[in-house]
């Protein structure tokens, strides 16, 4: 039955995706970015390696029995529509409350608590309120689709952390996450920044790596990994990525603020058709496609700083085509909206991820990173992009794109920006991955490729010398892996390190006396004032 649940899931969200591209394309979409926080259904970023936007995965929906209406037969009134919109609101409400208390006594699925006892009563009672004030009745049944969809959403994230085949795997990558998501919290406290998300929550869905940021409100962030995720490290430091897009998103003002510092348009800025200066894209036309490009080009920034060179070699084995070279240099425009695509050419993105090793002091890394990616495209000049410029591919020098992209980047690792309380990228304690962070992974690299758990305790570090070693030595990625993951704690379980028992070791390195530590015990209790007494001393405090 769980197969079969999972399948109507999917197909209902391809579905829903169908009827929110034909929007889309109406043109009656362009605002989705400004929809008010309470709508949690809004459509989630793309995947960062790949052009597919992912569905999202829910479980069947419930609604309340419906009667059917005969072709041709008149509507139902407004009034019933509201009533059995009422009535649906509240199978919801129950349906939340008993989810809610379920999962409050489940290790793995106690950050889903908070989502289902207050986020979603507080959309059911608005919505009430909303229809008691008169709102028409398909307003509430938007608010109810909204709601359900939250519902179906935590209720497959749960379900496949009860099933004992998935939960280590799903630990793994939530503890990855959240040591991604760490410093930002971090970081947004100690500013007084109002970052909405902080629950990330991995789930396997058939779909490719992708975020819905459409769940900020819940405080959970669903985090989509595609079925060959735990096949290799390579799409590990991806979450990074993801996380990048969150935290972007789940700050208020965060996105459209560092627009207007670094003097980007919006996303949605229509590209013109260029007169070319001197075989050049003019400036103004620069800026609106790394306007188009912005989001991506922090979350690749991002990325970098959390991983390091291991994010670049992500980076480039997902984004090269065998056979297909010039693929790297293409400026993409989507079809039916004219406009620049979110993604930049991968060629950009390498070369932006080899600006940032630079600025963190690991120049060598970058230049060894660069120079591979070249030889896998030495039969084309890198040099060059290929622009869509009236109807035409034209490649036009690379030069213009890489100065503005330099210029991006500085300014996003060091700031100051005043959207980030006057720091850069750099200054987010635990995000500035740098010679120390490398020295790490390389441990962890090394330990992985001698065939042994690495003693590592950083999840980012462990992972980055896995993709380190995975690269070196491609035929052992999958046991590299197995190892990594070895000697992370799975979230939401029992598990421990390997070595979370082992014996203590004194300052010299010689084992502890476990005598004498029992006689220290015994000491302390004996020079303890009577259980009595402990409690009026501390009273008269």
């Amino acid at each position: 039955m769980d197969e079969l649940g999972d399948f109507l899931g999917y197909a209902l969200a391809a579905a829903w995706l169908i009827v929110k591209l034909v929007i889309k394309l109406a043109g009656r979409d362009d605002a989705r970015d400004t929809a008010p926080p309470e709508h949690a259904a809004e459509a989630q970023r793309g995947a960062p390696f790949d052009e597919a936007a992912p569905a999202a995965e829910v479980a069947p929906r419930s609604r309340a029995p419906r009667a059917a209406v005969p072709f041709g037969a008149a509507r139902a009134p407004d009034e019933a529509r509201q009533r059995a919109a009422l009535l649906r609101l509240g199978e919801l409400d129950r349906s939340a409350a008993a989810l809610g208390e379920s999962v409050r006594h489940e290790r793995a699925n106690r950050r889903f608590a908070d989502a289902l006892t207050r986020f979603v009563p507080e959309e059911i009672a608005r919505a009430r309120a909303a229809a008691a004030a008169g709102a028409p009745a398909r307003a509430v049944e938007a608010a109810a689709d909204d709601i359900e969809l939250v519902l179906g959403e935590i209720a497959v994230l749960a379900r496949q952390r009860r099933d004992p085949s998935l939960l280590a795997e799903l630990g793994d990558a939530d503890a990855l996450a959240e040591a991604c998501y760490a410093p930002v919290i971090a970081f947004a406290r100690a500013e007084g920044l109002p970052l909405r998300s902080g629950f990330p929550a991995t789930q396997l869905t058939p779909f490719d790596l992708a975020i819905w940021t459409g769940f900020i409100p819940t405080s959970i962030a669903p985090i989509f990994l595609p079925a060959d995720f735990f096949a290799t490290p390579l799409r590990w430091p991806a979450l990074a990525h993801e996380i990048g897009h969150d935290f972007l998103a789940s700050i208020d003002d965060l996105e459209p603020a560092l627009r207007r510092e670094l003097g980007l348009p919006g996303a949605g800025a229509r590209p013109r058709s260029p007169a070319l200066d001197d075989h050049d894209i003019p400036s103004s036309e620069l800026r609106r496609a790394f306007g188009a490009w912005f989001e991506e080009i922090f979350c690749d920034v991002f990325g970098t700083l959390m991983f390091g060179p291991a994010y670049v070699v992500t980076m480039s084995e997902l984004f090269f085509q065998e056979g297909e070279p010039y693929a790297s240099l293409v400026v993409h425009r989507d079809v039916a909206s004219a406009r620049y695509d979110e993604h930049p050419p991968p060629h950009l993105r390498v070369l932006i991820g080899c600006m940032v090793l630079e600025r963190a002091g690991l120049g060598e890394s970058a230049r060894a990173l660069g120079e591979a990616w070249a030889r896998r495209h030495a039969e084309v000049s890198l040099d060059h992009l290929i622009w869509p410029v009236r109807g035409a591919w034209i490649p036009l020098p690379l030069r213009p794109c890489a100065e503005m992209a330099a210029s991006i980047v500085e300014r996003l690792y060091a700031g100051p920006l005043l959207a980030l309380s006057g720091f850069g990228l750099q200054d987010i304690s635990g995000l500035d991955y740098g010679p120390h962070e490398h020295q790490e992974a390389l441990r962890a690299r090394d330990a992985l490729l001698a065939g042994r758990v690495p003693a590592v305790r950083d999840a980012r570090a462990l992972l980055a010398g896995a993709v380190l070693a995975a690269h070196r030595a491609p035929e052992r990625a999958l046991a590299i892996l197995t190892r990594a993951r070895g000697a992370i704690p799975a979230l939401g379980t029992s598990e421990r390190r390997p070595d979370a028992f082992a014996p203590a070791q004194a300052a010299s390195g010689a084992p502890l006396d476990r005598r004498a530590v029992t006689e220290a015990l015994l000491f302390r209790e004996i020079l303890l004032p009577p259980r009595a007494l402990r409690g009026r001393r501390r009273a008269r405090l």
